[in-house]
């Protein structure tokens, strides 16, 4: 098996590695990444990071790993797997199943979990056994209708987030979402590109975080996050539809309804590194939501 992957080295990314990142990326996805995203992705922190595989210098597979805490008693870390891709003519020998095994050895000293965004091609799951991982479908709606204006919401920019911080509150997201968590994934990286989205009702407040958005069908807006009530929740997202054209959104059930229209899926997978106790499995994601903004499908990528 050494002699398998004698040819290639094994390591964690350096800053300088950007323009090997880089290269890999488009090779793969054909998409331009940015040296601020890289940075900021995985170098913000101690606990993220990138893990390669080299042939000489080339790197030529790749997977990033992202700290997140848990929204639980505990606050337990889970580590998000993202980035993950393998040069096409090194697909299928193994290599990044090897890198993989090499990851979770190092992640498992610090968590006993792993959260896996799956592609439409990669299913890869670290070797974890399948009765050691939860599967949920999760689906991408956008509205159809369009907007009549109403006034009950205001849009401020991400500047004003700070003064709100204090409707900050533990609900039921899958992740710890305090003032560190919104400031880092809103405020440190590209903040102009999002809007805090406001609605009152009687004595409660509610914030959408949301991203303007351009795609094949024009410019439409993405709801990436709330806090805030959650008691008027419903009131604020039906006040959205009324007042957004084209608003984009996650559902974890499939819709029948005419007014949305289903444009895409994702996957979330969550592995048990560690021993796994299945009472555990059972209420893992019980009454957890996730947003979109849990995953970098609409993260920039590049310079705006």
């Amino acid at each position: 098996m050494k002699d398998k992957f004698k040819d290639f080295s094994f390591r964690r990314l350096k800053i300088t590695d950007y323009n090997e990142f880089k290269n890999l990326f488009y090779s793969c996805f054909k998409k331009k990444i940015s040296y601020e995203f890289f940075k900021w992705r995985y170098f913000s922190n101690k606990s993220s990071f990138c893990y390669g595989v080299f042939q000489s210098s080339k790197l030529i597979a790749n997977v990033g790993m992202i700290s997140i805490k848990l929204s639980n008693k505990s606050n337990n870390v889970i580590y998000s797997r993202h980035s993950s891709m393998v040069l096409k003519k090194y697909r299928g020998l193994g290599i990044f199943s090897k890198l993989l095994e090499k990851v979770r050895k190092k992640i498992s000293k610090k968590t006993s979990f792993v959260l896996m965004w799956p592609n439409k091609s990669n299913y890869a799951s670290f070797g974890i056994n399948k009765k050691k991982i939860i599967n949920r479908k999760y689906y991408i709606y956008k509205t159809c209708l369009s907007a009549k204006l109403s006034g009950n919401t205001k849009n401020y920019s991400m500047d004003k987030f700070i003064q709100y911080k204090k409707f900050i509150q533990n609900d039921n997201s899958l992740f710890l979402k305090n003032f560190d968590y919104f400031k880092k994934r809103y405020l440190s990286y590209q903040r102009n590109e999002y809007i805090l989205n406001k609605f009152v009702y009687k004595d409660l407040s509610s914030f959408f975080i949301l991203k303007r958005n351009k795609d094949k069908s024009g410019v439409n807006h993405v709801i990436l996050d709330h806090f805030g009530s959650k008691k008027i929740y419903a009131k604020h997202f039906s006040d959205l539809i009324t007042n957004f054209n084209k608003l984009i959104f996650l559902s974890k059930t499939k819709m029948n309804n005419s007014t949305y229209e289903m444009i895409d899926y994702i996957n979330l997978k969550i592995g048990f590194i560690k021993k796994l106790n299945i009472n555990e499995k059972k209420i893992f994601l019980k009454n957890k939501e996730i947003f979109l903004g849990d995953t970098d499908i609409f993260i920039t990528i590049r310079n705006l």
